[in-house]
């Protein structure tokens, strides 16, 4: 995970930070603010995203009216997320869809959460706890 322009005029700097917390958690830190991600399947083709806002005590305190702005932002790109996963899967569903390999560029996190599943997937059909995962009776 690296910092990122996040484009918003609501944070201080611009820079955010962005963690996956596998399997479905994902923090997005912003100066004075912290925003969450909880994604609970609902089905193989449609899930539920959990979206949060939390505010340092300094930032409720003398930017109010950048929170508004700060959360107008957020549901624009979670809006703009949800659009761009619904044609996704749209194409996973089309005839014309063959398997294509990941960019190494541009999708390092999606092949790296995918061989994280894979993992998983395996090793619950091993009926074995994962390595950090073991059963607790």
């Amino acid at each position: 995970t690296r910092g990122v322009d996040s484009g918003n005029d609501a944070a201080d700097d611009g820079r955010a930070f962005y963690y996956l917390v596998y399997p479905n958690f994902m923090l997005n830190i912003l100066p004075g603010r912290l925003q969450t991600n909880v994604v609970l399947a609902d089905g193989p083709d449609h899930c539920i995203v959990h979206f949060d806002y939390f505010y340092s005590p300094e930032t409720l305190n003398s930017r109010r009216d950048n929170i508004v702005a700060d959360q107008e932002f957020a549901d624009r790109v979670q809006q703009e997320d949800i659009d761009i996963c619904i044609h996704v899967q749209r194409g996973l569903r089309s005839r014309g869809y063959d398997r294509g390999r990941f960019s190494v560029d541009a999708e390092n996190g999606v092949h790296h959460f995918q061989s994280l599943l894979k993992r998983s997937y395996a090793s619950f059909l091993r009926g074995q706890p994962e390595e950090g995962n073991e059963r607790v009776d």
